[in-house]
């Protein structure tokens, strides 16, 4: 087997690990509290943090196997995500769909308004509506990461 043949096999086996952590947290999300209760909030808060967080660990490792390594700057988490919608000619196709990467951008913000502030500023409705959108946003996150997953076991 070819070194690069390896190396796609071990980075797909690498995103399978993440894919199923990942899957794990709509088990936790569908099981935590429903009210509105500062720890509820927070609670749930930190289950969508984890999700934007194993996705984006996801695209890191794709962007330092294939990419040529991740983005720097003030802005690279942004720019990480819209680079996994762009196909890179002769490398690899689009990572997601555009529709993905708007979507996935809500989970970003969302993760950085998490990080950087206090768990009592949680507003019930904001969380709510990401919640609604979470699983089918994760189905179309695993989906789309499968179908790469299977274009560079074919690598």
């Amino acid at each position: 087997m070819r070194p690069d043949e390896v190396l796609a096999k071990r980075v797909a086996s690498e995103i399978q690990v993440e894919l199923e952590s990942i899957e794990r947290l709509a088990r936790e999300l569908a099981g935590a509290p429903a009210t509105d209760e500062t720890f509820a909030l927070r609670a749930r808060g930190s289950i969508l943090h984890d999700f934007y967080t194993g996705v984006e660990r996801v695209f890191v490792r794709l962007a330092e196997e294939i990419n040529g390594g991740v983005p720097r700057g003030e802005h690279w988490h942004r720019q990480l995500l819209q680079d996994m919608a762009l196909p890179i000619s002769d490398v690899r196709p689009a990572v997601i769909s555009a529709e993905l990467e708007q979507d996935l951008a809500e989970f970003l913000r969302f993760r950085h308004v998490f990080r950087n502030g206090y768990g009592f500023v949680l507003q019930g409705d904001r969380l709510g509506a990401l919640q609604q959108k979470f699983p089918a946003v994760l189905e179309q996150f695993l989906s789309e990461t499968r179908r790469f997953q299977s274009w560079l076991a074919g690598q």
